[in-house]
């Protein structure tokens, strides 16, 4: 019974159902997750440096393979 309560805790809302998403929703989605990304750079500015680093380094690979 526990278990049932956190994975329907756990799930997304569905926003959008099939098909184009309309740009309300997409800008409160980008909103969203803009005001997560400064709480967190807020809260621990170190650790997002760090991550913004690795994504960064990652992403570089991925296009260095690409263009060779």
């Amino acid at each position: 019974m526990i278990t049932d309560q956190i994975t329907e805790e756990r799930r997304l809302p569905r926003r959008v159902e099939r098909g184009q998403p309309n740009s309300a929703t997409v800008r409160s989605g980008l909103t969203d997750l803009e005001q997560q990304a400064r709480t967190l750079i807020r809260q621990r500015p170190v650790v997002a440096v760090l991550a913004a680093v690795g994504i960064g380094y990652l992403v570089a690979r991925l296009v260095s393979r690409a263009v060779r």
